[in-house]
């Protein structure tokens, strides 16, 4: 009599970089193992960062794409288009809004976060937007020649990734952030100073401070109601034809509800990024993992920190025990040709650690470095931006640095050496 064994069942909710990294590294571990994806977006995984470039058309579609087309065949993964309801981790299986139930023996949890912005009057009207999707961005791309000004509302990575791509295409970008600068959780005020003045030399107007109150509109021609202008709370009342709403994302934790994974701001994880349910993880943007500095747990929305917590889950899913060190922050952009890069933990409370700046705005060169028991915890920098894995390495290390070579590095290359200078009791 034949036996056929039945090999491990591994399912993965979300096709973007945290699941597509978790399978590949399952398929590489285990070549026979079942794999099944699940995704609302039924299409070739593509980079969300750069649906801006597509927006603004500086790539073409496929320049968005992160695999092949043949990518689930290739890699034996069986793909099924729709969202999933509900987890029974009693049973181990999820059901989908079909009603179809897909059993597990290990389930990767990675549906990834959505934007959220509060209340505002006006919202449901044609020409309000948003930009996390390859379909949002197509949806802007289709509107966009029927606008001449567009309000931002969002001061933050996504926020002026959103308004680049409107810019690029000839619109008149306003941007609006409650926020006393802008990215605030990847500059300060010196080097948001530097970003204002460059995004403002484009044609940018930026204003900070600053909250939407709500939307106006008016008819169009079809009898819709249409985007026709934003009222500020300083009262200014602006002229637009679209709103692109970018305050921020939430993780995508309700398909968990009652399951008993447990979820404070994304679902928690360990340092093997299992849940506290037995045989459920969770990576990438719907996480709360171990945060490297501050201790504690955070959720980090990253494109890096999703590939690779995705790629710790996939270890340990497949049995091979990988341990996450952390998440830590870490963004880069360029502004008008200047590049901007931060790692770690940029501002201090006042009185606690020491703080390193060297600063031209008139040449757009910037640097800090944060300082804390006298280990580099955190850095930005503006312009002359070469090195910056460097200073990114020293602050994974821990490394004790010595404050005299930190300043020299502030006005000075940095230049990998093969050791780095260390104070007294260095390591």
């Amino acid at each position: 009599m034949k036996v056929e064994v039945m090999g491990m069942r591994y399912l993965i909710i979300g096709n973007s970089a945290a699941g597509i990294f978790a399978a590949e590294t399952i398929r590489g571990l285990d070549p026979v193992g079942k794999i099944t994806m699940i995704s609302k977006e039924d299409c070739i995984p593509y980079s969300r960062c750069l649906t801006s470039y597509y927006l603004g058309k500086e790539i073409p579609e496929e320049g968005m794409h992160i695999r092949s087309k043949d990518f689930y065949n290739e890699t034996g993964i069986d793909f099924i288009g729709g969202t999933v309801e509900r987890v029974d981790p009693d049973y181990k299986y999820v059901v989908l809004d079909s009603g179809k139930k897909v059993d597990y023996d290990k389930l990767l949890i990675a549906t990834g976060a959505s934007p959220f912005s509060p209340p505002l009057e006006g919202s449901d009207m044609e020409g309000v937007f948003q930009l996390r999707t390859s379909a949002d961005a197509k949806a802007i791309a289709e509107f966009a020649p029927k606008v001449k000004t567009a309000v931002v509302m969002g001061a933050g990575l996504v926020g002026l990734k959103g308004a680049h791509g409107l810019h690029e295409l000839g619109i008149k970008v306003i941007v609006v952030g409650s926020a006393p600068y802008l990215m605030r959780y990847s500059t300060d005020p010196e080097s948001s100073e530097i970003l204002i003045r460059l995004l403002e030399k484009e044609g940018y107007r930026i204003l900070l401070n600053t909250k939407a109150e709500r939307i106006l509109g008016e008819r169009n021609s079809e009898g819709k109601m249409s985007v026709s202008g934003v009222v500020l709370n300083t009262g200014e009342h602006i002229p637009c034809q679209m709103v692109l709403k970018a305050i921020g994302v939430r993780p995508n934790v309700r398909l968990v509800e009652d399951s008993g994974v447990f979820v404070n701001k994304g679902i928690v994880v360990d340092d093997e990024m299992e849940t506290y349910v037995k045989d459920i993880y969770a990576a990438g943007d719907v996480a709360e993992a171990d945060d490297f500095l501050n201790g504690g747990k955070s959720v980090s929305a990253l494109w890096p920190t999703a590939t690779e917590q995705g790629i710790i889950a996939g270890c340990n899913m497949a049995g091979l025990k990988r341990i996450y060190q952390g998440s830590m922050a870490l963004n880069s952009a360029v502004i008008s040709g200047v590049g901007l890069i931060s790692a770690g933990i940029m501002n201090l409370p006042p009185g606690e650690g020491i703080v390193l700046k060297a600063s031209e705005p008139k040449n757009n060169f910037y640097r800090k470095f944060v300082i804390r028991d006298g280990r580099l915890i955190g850095m930005i920098m503006v312009g002359k931006i070469e090195g910056a894995g460097i200073l990114s390495a020293l602050i994974r290390k821990r490394a004790k640095v010595d404050i005299n070579y930190l300043n020299y590095l502030l006005t000075n290359p940095i230049k990998y050496q093969g050791f780095y200078p260390v104070g007294k009791g260095g390591m």
